[in-house]
């Protein structure tokens, strides 16, 4: 990041408070039941189209062993999460700015887990990253797949959960395997799911009518059918060029099928609690002392 890009990120920080928007800031984890299912150019594409209906996107790599986010987006950091973690560096030298006026936090390959952090570490993540939800209207956290203390960590935290899956029966599996932890171990009731790879609307219903059926039998979760994105060859040229597809092609389908899916999550939210909300930064913290 040059240093024109680190000051200007600095001067948008200084402002007291973001301009009226949403209101308060909407978390939302972004996770799979197994790799190879797409999740990263989701969210990223995701977050490009959020972007362009106006709204202020902090884009969090939370794949803290594999993170790829900066490398999909050609983004050299100088910096990445772990040295705010070490004190190294505060929060605000660490965001880099991205397409459409995204934000992004990256972090670093090769990164402890979340559970190898002594308690200074983590209170000191936390005291940063509070700081930043005055800032924005929404926080997309890019989670790593499985079923690790960590991404479970994240995806708890968050306002809501969006399960990524393709068709594969595998990957069904385990996108099932993944709700059904968090529903038991965490008592998430509600999940947005998002089939990807798909040749129509049709394949993606059949999806979720299996995996909703699944939880009518034996567990009661509220599975909402955020959308689909459609198989297209051309998203390798695009990780290729290091640009989101949605940016790259415009005016295809995929882009189309990107912008429906975020105006789905724009639109429906999950009911909150009557009670104060605490905020994602919270609940992270809480977590981390439960774990």
């Amino acid at each position: 990041m040059s240093r024109d890009q680190a000051q200007s990120l600095r001067e948008q920080f200084a402002e007291p408070t973001r301009p009226q928007g949403l209101g308060q800031v909407r978390s939302l984890a972004f996770t799979s039941g197994k790799g190879g299912v797409g999740k990263t150019n989701i969210v990223i594409n995701l977050a490009v189209a959020l972007a362009k209906a106006g709204r202020k996107v902090l884009l969090i790599d939370a794949d803290l062993g594999l993170a790829n986010i900066d490398i999909m987006l050609n983004l050299t950091p100088q910096y990445t999460i772990e040295d705010v973690l070490l004190g190294k560096r505060g929060i605000n030298e660490v965001i880099m700015p991205g397409p459409e006026g995204i934000h992004i936090l990256p972090a670093a390959s090769g990164v402890s887990e979340m559970s190898e952090l002594d308690s200074s570490q983590q209170m000191s993540m936390l005291n940063e990253l509070s700081g930043l939800q005055a800032k924005y209207d929404y926080i997309l956290i890019d989670t790593g797949a499985g079923i690790s203390s960590t991404v479970l960590r994240f995806n708890a935290s968050a306002d809501e959960i969006c399960v990524i899956t393709t068709t594969e029966p595998t990957a069904i599996t385990d996108a099932y395997a993944l709700m059904k932890v968090m529903a038991t171990k965490y008592q998430v009731g509600r999940f947005n799911l998002i089939v990807n790879q798909v040749k129509n609307m049709s394949e993606a219903q059949a999806v979720y009518q299996k995996l909703k059926t699944v939880f009518a039998q034996f567990l009661p979760v509220d599975l909402v059918m955020a959308g689909f994105i459609p198989r297209d060859p051309n998203f390798p040229k695009a990780v290729r060029a290091q640009t989101p597809l949605s940016l790259l092609m415009p005016h295809s389908a995929t882009t189309k099928a990107f912008q429906l899916v975020a105006r789905h999550l724009d639109q429906t939210r999950a009911p909150q609690p009557k009670t104060d909300h605490p905020s994602f930064f919270t609940r992270l913290g809480f977590f981390k002392k439960k774990l």
